[in-house]
């Protein structure tokens, strides 16, 4: 395992990024291009989200596609057919049909299959100007839409029928968003939570979440406690942990996440890209480790 404990160098940070949140606000560049308002992705949608050139977290180690550059905003993203986006901050997000697309990056393409409609795809992409290429262990599909068997819940219902739930194996939770207030146990195996309005952090677990089983993937979900995760495969992207990250387990994908506190990630055939509190982006942005 590799601990880091977050702390605030503004030069690294800049150096890292550039100078925009790109959690906050990505939906136009300053130049009015439009990258997909993540914040508007309704639930439901079927998308893809580009993450294109994303910085490698130093304990990342499944290898680094030879096509990985440095260009991160105003690069096309355009999947055919679907809808066309221009990254900001390296992320691009794009509506798409069900079918088998040609995901253009620039004037590079490569291929994805969307299975179902609803699912969310989390595409972290190298891009060198000319071709593309994806990282290990992705896409990554989330198959939340309804017909795809999805659980959705709101913060009306009790964090314990929720982990109820997430006792079985292989089920997908849909949390709507809004506050959830307690300690959080994942049992299941093979088991997704899913929080929308995942561009706003809309998703708040206000207490502290355990995943115990293996192939458990969170995304979407600030957790206000601390995180723990004992399986294998586990996985977490696009959310924040403003207590401490102790993942023992090995293996996984771990995308575009804010670690506030002190952190453990996996040391064996892990994923890490774009991650907050960890080296090289050891600075979590301003302002967002508190609600």
């Amino acid at each position: 395992m590799k601990q880091f404990r977050a702390f605030l160098p503004a030069a690294l940070l800049a150096s890292a990024l550039g100078c925009g949140d790109p959690h906050l606000d990505v939906s136009t560049d300053t130049a009015g291009n439009t990258a997909g308002d993540t914040a508007d992705v309704p639930a439901g949608s079927t998308v893809v989200v580009a993450v294109v050139n994303p910085v490698v977290n130093t304990p990342h180690n499944t290898g680094v596609p030879g096509e990985l550059g440095d260009v991160r905003d105003g690069v096309d993203v355009d999947p055919e057919p679907g809808g066309a986006a221009v990254t900001v901050d390296g992320l691009a997000v794009a509506d798409v049909p069900v079918s088998s697309i040609d995901l253009h990056v620039g004037p590079a393409k490569l291929g994805l299959d969307v299975d179902a409609a609803g699912d969310v795809y989390d595409a972290p992409i190298a891009f060198d100007g000319a071709a593309a290429a994806y990282f290990a262990n992705t896409p990554i599909r989330y198959a939340v839409g309804e017909g795809g068997g999805a659980i959705f819940f709101d913060p009306e219902t009790g964090l314990s029928e929720i982990a109820t739930t997430l006792e079985e194996d292989n089920v997908v939770v849909v949390l709507g968003p809004g506050v959830y207030v307690g300690d959080l146990v994942i049992k299941g195996t093979d088991v997704v939570v899913f929080g929308e309005g995942w561009g706003d952090f809309e998703v708040v677990i206000d207490g502290s979440v355990s995943a115990e089983g293996n192939g458990v993937r969170i995304r979407g979900v600030t957790i206000t406690g601390d995180l723990a995760a004992k399986g294998n495969t586990f996985g977490i992207s696009f959310s924040r942990v403003f207590g401490t990250t102790s993942i023992t387990g090995q293996a996984g994908a771990y995308l575009r996440n804010i670690f506030c506190g002190p952190t453990t990630v996996p040391s064996s055939n892990a994923t890490l890209l774009d991650n907050y509190g960890v080296p090289p982006i050891e600075a979590p942005p301003p302002g967002q480790c508190e609600l």
